[in-house]
């Protein structure tokens, strides 16, 4: 063929087949421009069926006239067989480029999905199903253009049809439930194909994989979908949403039409393009310092000092300061640096290591261009503890000084700033910071010990004060429900803000005293205050979140939540919260979602903190509503082993075995808790976790005249 003119187009070069056709770029010798020609195989030719495919794949697109679909300029016949003549393309079939390139950034990925909806959309305009939207019948051109191609399965309002009833047409990776299970299709059959596109263009992966057929089948007409953004961290909880509901089996719960997926894909691109406006600013990671002192003991020690610079460089307008629970998940990692930045998004990377030996310390730190792969600086800084405020201002202003950043004369004064000039009192707080986040009775009665020792040896210490308020509300909201420790919260907090009144954890401990006081708004106020003030605070969004479910505003609640798991992946306590907003709203797969990202949650945090009682018990209670009774029962012996005297674990206990039908032990679990000094007894009559036992004569027993 190659060499050949039919009709006025000289064949030039062969430029792929498959099972129906051959295509070849040719050169139109009457407008000297160049064209693609869609030949029938000879064995094609002979088959009636093909033809009229042929015929229609022709008819489909020529009818369509979009920048986004391949024009048809003619259909025609030589001796032997018919020929389609479309405009020639300078570029890559969607899927070679998938596999070409290593990844696809995001914007591009939205750009892509866009542009194909938008012509996708003309054809379901005028009542044309593609029925076989895949990677394989996009071409992008080198300009970025997206062309959609081969027409040849489209379904036609008002044509015959090709297929037999109840044969599934198209590529079965790519197919919708109702397409692999050969019912009738519409255009909610091409949002799904299209939301497998978008799934493998943000992961590289497709969303059902396996080996056999009618394996993948079944995956595609009963497994969930593992969402883009559990493979990939950069992928937004908002693309997360969009692509579930492309991919819902339910038809009538996926997009009804092109326009309301394109509305919300392009909502979601400004909103992504203004968090880029401020993400234009120097994006730097303080991943977590090694320990290697002698005493590993002090990991408290170097923790702190990663987060006292993080928290320096924060207060600086021109830069954008990973958070320190985001950067925490790097402790001890084997990652290397590319992996690293690519991961968080960021270009610069400092990282470092702490020795310390009684007072006396050895500071290494480096601060690196990942993008270059270029030590932009390197510092090693011997002293006392003493000398350690010396230390972070001099690491703080290095970096300023290796990415070129012009400080306003405020920051410069922000940057010397120091929280207290007793390096003893530092200590301290650095040793009770370490206890307070625990939250058990032990942990919370040393942080609260250390927080005091503190500020007697600095009674104007803002932190110190801040910290030992956050104690008194975390011990009265997970061990005694005595107001009067709500009530030393609200007055510490106060007298931290006296003493600092720029310091977002004051709030985060006002708010959190205001919630469990059913002060809401001023709880809204001192939370939305923390967050302005660091806008990484996850601690704030919690307790902001927390405060909407109690106000009955679960959307909004959930907006919250989102943003504490995209600042903190690993506080597991936001996903048994995000579970009770889905419930309050009947999100049923929402619900289901949130339970399994919580249980990842759990095994990520537990593998660095496995002596967390709480997480134990949490995690227990989750694996049951999962059917995982074996391991849950494990769980809840290891969290009633660390922590066997707790109130609060003894109740959850309680919870815990009456989900199972374990009608004694969760009884002698409340007996046990109530004499630990557990006393929320309006809380226990309605708690729905105690249903199975709420008829006994022992609970209710237990309960009378309470």
């Amino acid at each position: 063929m190659i060499g050949k003119t039919i009709s006025h187009y000289h064949i030039l070069e062969e430029l792929g087949r498959g099972g129906m056709g051959v295509v070849y770029k040719a050169q139109d010798t009457k407008l000297d421009r160049l064209v693609a020609i869609k030949f029938l195989t000879t064995h094609s030719s002979n088959d009636e069926e093909n033809n009229a495919r042929f015929l229609q794949e022709a008819k489909a697109a020529a009818s369509l006239n979009h920048p986004n679909i391949l024009s048809i300029y003619e259909i025609d016949k030589d001796d032997k067989n018919q020929f389609i003549v479309m405009e020639f393309i300078e570029g890559d079939v969607l899927r070679s480029l998938l596999k070409s390139a290593q990844n696809i950034s995001l914007d591009r990925a939205i750009d892509f999905v866009t542009q194909t909806a938008k012509g996708l959309k003309v054809a379901h305009d005028k009542n044309i199903i593609h029925r076989d939207i895949k990677s394989e019948n996009l071409m992008v051109t080198k300009d970025g253009q997206v062309k959609i191609m081969d027409f040849g399965i489209a379904k036609l309002k008002g044509s015959s049809g090709l297929t037999k009833t109840g044969m599934s047409v198209g590529t079965i990776s790519y197919m919708s439930p109702e397409q692999v299970q050969g019912v009738g299709v519409d255009q909610r059959s091409d949002i799904w194909s299209l939301g497998v596109v978008f799934y493998e263009l943000l992961t590289g992966e497709l969303p059902f994989k396996t080996e056999h057929d009618a394996a993948l089948i079944y995956m595609i007409s009963n497994e969930d979908i593992t969402p883009p953004s559990s493979l990939d961290r950069k992928i937004p909880n908002q693309i997360d949403t969009i692509v579930k509901k492309m991919l819902d089996k339910d038809w009538a719960l996926r997009y009804q039409n092109l326009n309301d997926f394109i509305k919300d894909i392009e909502a979601v691109k400004k909103e992504l393009e203004k968090s880029l406006q401020k993400d234009k600013k120097k994006a730097i990671a303080v991943l977590p310092f090694d320990n290697i002192s002698p005493d590993k003991e002090s990991d408290y020690f170097s923790d702190g000092l990663t987060d006292e610079i993080i928290a320096n460089l924060a207060r600086l307008k021109d830069m954008r300061v990973i958070s320190r629970t985001t950067s925490i998940q790097y402790k001890k990692t084997n990652k290397d640096i590319k992996t690293i930045g690519r991961e968080l998004g960021t270009r610069y990377i400092m990282e470092g290591s702490v020795r310390k030996f009684q007072d006396n310390l050895r500071i290494t730190a480096q601060l690196i261009d990942v993008e270059t792969d270029e030590q932009l600086w390197v510092g090693t800084y011997k002293g006392t503890l003493a000398d350690v405020f010396d230390i972070q201002e001099q690491v703080s202003k290095q970096i300023v000084d290796a990415l070129m950043l012009k400080l306003s004369p405020t920051e410069k004064v922000v940057l010397t700033k120091r929280p207290t000039l007793n390096h003893e009192a530092f200590d301290c707080y650095l040793r009770a910071r370490d206890f307070l986040y625990h939250f058990n009775r032990n942990s919370l009665s040393f942080s609260i010990q250390l927080f005091q020792k503190a500020i007697e040896l600095d009674p104007r210490y803002a932190d110190a004060y801040a910290g030992l308020a956050h104690s008194y509300a975390a011990t009265y909201q997970f061990i005694e429900r005595n107001v009067s420790l709500l009530d030393k919260a609200i007055e510490l907090s106060l007298k931290a803000l006296m003493y600092d009144n720029s310091l977002p954890e004051a709030y985060d401990s006002l708010s959190l005293a205001y919630y469990n006081k059913g002060l809401f708004d001023e709880g809204i106020t001192a939370s939305r205050k923390a967050i302005e003030l660091d806008e990484n605070n996850f601690l704030g969004y919690w307790m902001l979140g927390r405060i909407f479910v109690a106000l009955d505003r679960s959307k909004d609640a959930i907006d919250v939540f989102n943003k504490v798991t995209e600042l903190n992946p690993d506080f597991y306590s936001v996903y048994g919260d995000l579970q009770i907003a889905y419930s309050q709203l009947g999100d049923k797969e929402k619900y289901k979602e949130t339970l399994h990202n919580g249980l990842k949650a759990y095994q990520r945090y537990l593998s660095q903190h496995p002596d967390d009682a709480r997480a134990h018990m949490y995690l227990a209670t989750d694996l049951v509503q999962v059917g995982r009774i074996e391991e849950a029962k494990i769980e809840a012996k290891k969290a009633l082993e660390l922590s066997p005297g707790d109130p609060l674990m003894l109740y959850n206990a309680g919870c815990f075995y009456s989900q199972l039908g374990e009608k004694k032990l969760a009884i002698d679990s409340i007996r046990n808790s109530i004499a630990a000094g557990y006393a929320e007894f309006e809380w226990l009559k309605r708690d729905s976790d105690l249903a199975n036992i709420r008829n006994e004569p022992e609970f209710i027993e237990l309960i009378k005249g309470r």
